[in-house]
């Protein structure tokens, strides 16, 4: 496998991940309370720590992402130019 298959794989990968723990975000009371009041601020409880996890997941999820699709735009400017 080419190098930029297997990090259109990884960035397939990626992205699952993040959907499916984006939907369980989605998915919280946490942020159903948020949707409904997006002004205030939605009191702290024990479970929001696992929330606050999901939320950093995703975050670092997106930066690899990112990382990588700029690694496949640098390997197909490359291949493009020669």
């Amino acid at each position: 496998m080419t190098e930029l298959n297997e990090i259109t794989e990884q960035i397939k990968t990626l992205k699952s991940a993040r959907d499916i723990l984006r939907e369980r975000y989605e998915n919280s009371e946490f942020h159903k309370t948020k949707e409904k009041h997006p002004h205030s601020a939605v009191p702290s409880s024990p479970e929001d720590e696992d929330i606050y996890k999901l939320l950093t997941a995703i975050q670092q999820l997106d930066k690899y992402v990112k990382e990588l699709q700029d690694e496949q735009f640098a390997l197909l400017k490359n291949k493009n130019s020669l």
